[in-house]
């Protein structure tokens, strides 16, 4: 590849990095944070796949077809990568964390989000000239495994107000039921329950039970 290739494909990257930022501007509240960044990680998680599908037939006869379909799930990759875990991480993490711990939280966040892209871009090009396009296979692996994480452990935060948020963990139990419990009494009520009105109305149905 030539250098001045190789820096249109680099630009026409960043482009769909870009593009991809743009959606979560307006769809993030109405997708929900969760189901972003599952969806997000899924999608990174088969285009890694397919990229190390083709580039595993490039010594084959047409080889060069292969690597260069390869470039389109690059592409692919970015503009998710944009649309999701890239973008929603900005937000949560602010969200999720109580007001005393939030600015240290933050940094702290920020501080590792850098330290691992340092991390990756380091190593990328020493595994890949190891182990080639099975490189790509670990990072369609660690895509995947955020899946079950994000399930079980993270609580969705979108259309909650900050205080709300601190109820999550402040009422008990799991955070991610928690979570949606309080959803669903958003969606029933218009608001969220205290303890004392939730125990009222437990009260009030045993003695509808009773008549």
């Amino acid at each position: 590849m030539s250098a001045q290739l190789s820096q249109i494909f680099g630009g026409c990257i960043q482009i769909m990095f870009m593009l991809g930022s743009l959606l979560p501007a307006f769809m993030l509240d109405r997708m929900g944070r969760r189901k972003t960044m599952m969806i997000g990680s899924f999608g990174l998680g088969v285009c890694m796949l397919m990229v190390a599908a083709l580039l595993s037939q490039v010594n084959e006869p047409n080889g060069k077809a292969y690597a260069s379909a390869s470039v389109t799930f690059f592409f692919l990759y970015m503009l998710i990568h944009g649309m999701s875990i890239n973008s929603v991480p900005w937000v949560y993490v602010p969200e999720i964390l109580p007001l005393e711990a939030r600015t240290k939280g933050t940094a702290i966040g920020v501080s590792s989000n850098w330290l691992w892209n340092f991390t990756v871009v380091m190593i990328t090009p020493v595994i890949i000239n190891r182990i080639q396009w099975k490189a790509y296979l670990i990072f369609m692996i660690t895509n995947l495994l955020f899946i079950p994480i994000i399930y079980f452990f993270y609580p969705e935060t979108s259309n909650l107000r900050l205080e709300d948020i601190d109820l999550i963990f402040s009422r008990g139990g799991d955070p991610v039921k928690q979570a949606r419990k309080m959803a669903a009494e958003i969606k029933a009520y218009g608001y969220i329950q205290t303890e004392q009105q939730s125990n009222e109305k437990e009260i009030s149905g045993m003695e509808v039970e009773r008549v």
